[in-house]
């Protein structure tokens, strides 16, 4: 069992945007949801990674058919069909390069970083290849056991 002071706990309340440029992402949540106007859309959570291992989330919004070039993108990326269809559950886990903003906010929110640019997938094979198919080989009557 190991012990420890709760008390210890330094609080980063610094929620300031991260500075503008590229970054590895993973898409930890995907859900299809309704945009306030009554369109589809697609909310991404990103969890942000920089070089130094500190971590944020960000919220990408993909609205049909408004911003459907960022799914074309995040298809591109993971040398996916983009096809008319697609179950937004199968992009969660899957990591990506990139490229973040600053949005300036108002005098209801604060400035937050933005996602400008799908650059490309993290450990996806550039080339997807179709599995080879081996024939069985006939057996014998006299090689069946039974």
């Amino acid at each position: 069992m190991i012990e420890y002071n709760p008390e210890d706990v330094k609080e980063n309340n610094d929620y300031s945007p991260w500075e503008v440029g590229n970054y590895e992402s993973e898409i930890i949540e995907a859900v299809a949801m309704e945009s306030k106007a009554g369109n589809d859309m697609i909310r991404l959570n990103l969890m942000l990674t920089n070089d130094d291992g500190g971590t944020t989330r960000i919220y990408d919004y993909i609205v049909i058919p408004n911003t459907l070039f960022k799914l074309k993108s995040i298809c591109r990326c993971f040398s996916m069909e983009f096809d008319g269809t697609i179950d937004e559950t199968i992009l969660i886990g899957k990591r990506l390069m990139i490229q973040i903003g600053i949005d300036k906010g108002n005098e209801k929110y604060p400035p937050k970083n933005v996602v400008k640019k799908y650059i490309d997938g993290i450990g996806v094979q550039t080339k997807v290849e179709k599995p080879k198919v081996v024939a069985t080989p006939p057996i014998a009557e006299d090689d069946i056991p039974f």
